[in-house]
């Protein structure tokens, strides 16, 4: 992913660390500070450790944007032929009443009008390992600490000699939503109201403060709600008294089943359809992790064409639903469950539908009476089963304990869709193998090196 101009880039923002490193310790009181200041923190504690943001040049931006068109075209097109069969819904791992929620006409024609594809940096280039195609977090987040790297000491120095420039999710994403309120679901109000609607208790409220705050300078109105305050007249939604013409789900569709009795306008308001909901209940079918079995199933694959067949060899990690008995690996027919018992530190096996890492195992850090056991219960809860990928670590010049240091560091890197277009990335970073925020990793905002 980084030619030699990138590389430069970065050992000179790095020596801008190292050349005065009490200075770099004021500058890292001096980001948590910031970080408090402008909402950016999850759950109280700051979403960044380092005071280098990361970086992409334009060539390897470009790149991102092609790879996910194709992909996201290669999802469509198998949905086309395949989604609305039985043997696809269960191959999803699609619940019954997951499949009745989907099922809900709604005049928004995208399965999932904004998501963010999830992937991991190798060493020359980067794959995909899921999609979240609910409810992508981190948006509201990148915006703001873009401000704040862009205001650091080491920045403004770095920008002299390396340009760059910042592409921002927050305004990709609500020109995406209300691109859809306006072209699919032929919403009328030129200014039309937003509600963000989640649990009030989250560790990302401050995101929604933030979403919230950029909405209103814009000149949309925009309230904060718990589903179980949303109330219905007239066929439209209501939150906090104010009639609501965009509803931007942040609530999961497994959170809303489980307090479905608690919040019964939210499900008549969907039905009504005079609200527009951002995302459907039919983003669920694509954010299922098994999304992945089909795009490497050439059962499915084969009303693809070349580019997008080339776009999942090189970018989509096989991946199956632990429910397969025999399966295609690699053009060969295999025993499924004996072959990853017995290769355990090629796979990694995950729930079909949770974040933040949760329930994931690495069968290259576990030990195999750990696997096996693993296995047994990603059989019984319809886990996936994926192949490895090998993750690049690159060097973070972090304070460890009050020194300073190199630390290898684990870099994900996930584009925001809105439609067709890529708007942006959230990166993530950890000293782990697990890079997710609620996991214990950090966010930073990514940069385009313009010349570079």
């Amino acid at each position: 992913m980084y030619n030699n101009g990138a590389y430069e880039a970065i050992r000179y923002y790095n020596s801008l660390i190292t050349d005065d490193l009490a200075k770099a310790d004021q500058d890292m009181e001096w980001l948590y500070a910031q970080q408090k200041e402008y909402k950016a923190t999850f759950g109280g504690r700051p979403l960044s450790h380092s005071l280098r943001p990361t970086f992409l040049t334009e060539q390897a931006y470009n790149q991102i944007q092609d790879v996910v068109y194709l992909i996201r075209q290669a999802v469509l097109d198998i949905a086309r032929h395949h989604m609305n069969t039985t043997e696809v819904m269960a191959e999803l791992g699609m619940q019954d009443w997951e499949i009745e929620l989907a099922a809900i006409p709604t005049n928004v024609i995208r399965m999932s009008a904004t998501a963010r594809f999830d992937a991991f940096m190798t060493v020359d280039n980067f794959k995909f390992v899921e999609i979240n195609a609910e409810s992508p977090a981190g948006i509201g987040y990148c915006a703001e600490m873009a401000k704040i790297y862009q205001n650091s000491r080491i920045m403004k120095d770095f920008v002299k000699k390396y340009p760059v420039r910042f592409i921002n999710p927050l305004e990709h994403l609500i020109h995406g939503l209300l691109r859809t309120y306006h072209e699919e679901f032929e919403g009328k109000e030129e200014r039309p109201t937003f509600a963000i609607v989640d649990f009030l208790d989250v560790p990302t409220y401050n995101e929604f403060l933030i979403i919230q705050e950029y909405l209103e300078r814009l000149g949309y109105p925009c309230e904060i709600c718990d589903p179980r305050k949303l109330e219905l007249k007239d066929g439209w939604l209501y939150a906090n008294g104010k009639k609501i013409d965009i509803l931007y789900r942040r609530l999961l569709t497994n959170e809303f089943w489980e307090i479905k009795d608690d919040c019964p306008a939210l499900l008549e308001g969907y039905k009504q359809q005079k609200t527009c909901f951002l995302n459907s209940f039919r983003s669920k079918m694509v954010h299922k992790k098994a999304i992945f079995s089909l795009l490497t199933d050439p059962k499915y694959t084969r009303v693809l064409n070349n580019l997008q067949l080339q776009a999942i060899r090189e970018h989509i990690p096989w991946t199956r639903r632990l429910g397969f008995k025999t399966t295609n690996y690699k053009g060969k027919m295999v025993d499924l469950l004996e072959m990853v018992r017995d290769n355990k530190d090629q796979f990694v096996i995950k729930p079909n539908d949770e974040y933040g890492g949760k329930g994931v195992f690495l069968g290259q850090d576990v030990t195999q009476s750990t696997w096996e056991s693993a296995l047994d219960t990603g059989i019984k809860e319809g886990f996936v089963v994926q192949e490895i990928v090998n993750i690049h670590r690159e060097g973070f010049i972090n304070r460890v304990n009050g020194n300073w240091e190199n630390v290898p560091t684990v870099v994900d890197l996930d584009p925001y869709i809105n439609g067709p277009m890529v708007g942006g990335c959230l990166t993530r970073t950890s000293a782990s193998n697990l890079a997710n925020v609620t996991a214990g990793g950090g966010s930073l905002p990514m940069f385009i090196l313009r010349y570079a």
